[in-house]
């Protein structure tokens, strides 16, 4: 298929492991962040979409590095500091504690689950859970450790929303309403295949 055909990519999955790259290769090979970003980026079939998270991830994550490096040192543990981590949960620490703490419209749980993702690639066999448990003490600090998602669905008018309480209010009496034989349902029977132990 030639070039041209291909669709470019939009996903930012993609766009968080080629941010990854960019820094990865900045920090161990000595590249600017521009050259760096440009290698990790010719790799891949890009949106312009994210070209551009990718360089928010790159560019923000350089700038606040230091006080990123100050939100994560306390959270490790006792004895241990960010320059005896390997550098490539150093790194993929950076991305997720700059979405935390500076993408106010980022879930934290994608957040997270990416950023595990990534260690599970490109770290060791403990970094997948090394970087979890980072992150969610981070979370608990942050501005989103409350966060709820907003709505998406807006398309029905307010005056057509209608308020469903499904407690139980205390001061009812509960009623005992027959129910038609034609509206219930079977019983389910739960079989097994093994042999009793």
């Amino acid at each position: 298929m030639p070039e041209s055909d291909i669709t470019p990519s939009n996903s930012r999955r993609l766009a968080r492991e080629v941010a990854y790259q960019s820094l990865y290769m900045a920090k161990i090979g000595g590249l600017s962040q521009s050259e760096a970003q440009q290698i990790a980026e010719s790799r891949h079939t890009l949106s312009a979409d994210s070209r551009q998270f990718i360089t928010n991830l790159v560019t923000g994550v350089i700038a606040e590095h230091e006080t990123l490096d100050q939100q994560l040192e306390p959270l490790l543990a006792e004895g241990w500091t960010l320059s005896r981590i390997a550098v490539s949960d150093h790194v993929i620490l950076h991305i997720a504690a700059y979405e935390l703490l500076h993408l106010p419209d980022m879930p934290p749980k994608v957040t997270i689950s990416q950023a595990v993702d990534l260690a599970k690639r490109f770290g060791s066999a403990e970094s997948g859970r090394f970087v979890n448990g980072v992150l969610a003490n981070l979370l608990v600090q942050s501005p989103k450790s409350n966060w709820e998602a907003p709505i998406v669905d807006d398309s029905i008018p307010e005056s057509e929303v209608i308020e469903l309480d499904f407690a139980p209010d205390p001061d009812e009496e509960p009623t005992e309403e027959p129910i038609e034989e034609s509206v219930t349902a079977g019983s389910w029977v739960i079989k097994r295949d093994d042999e009793p132990i």
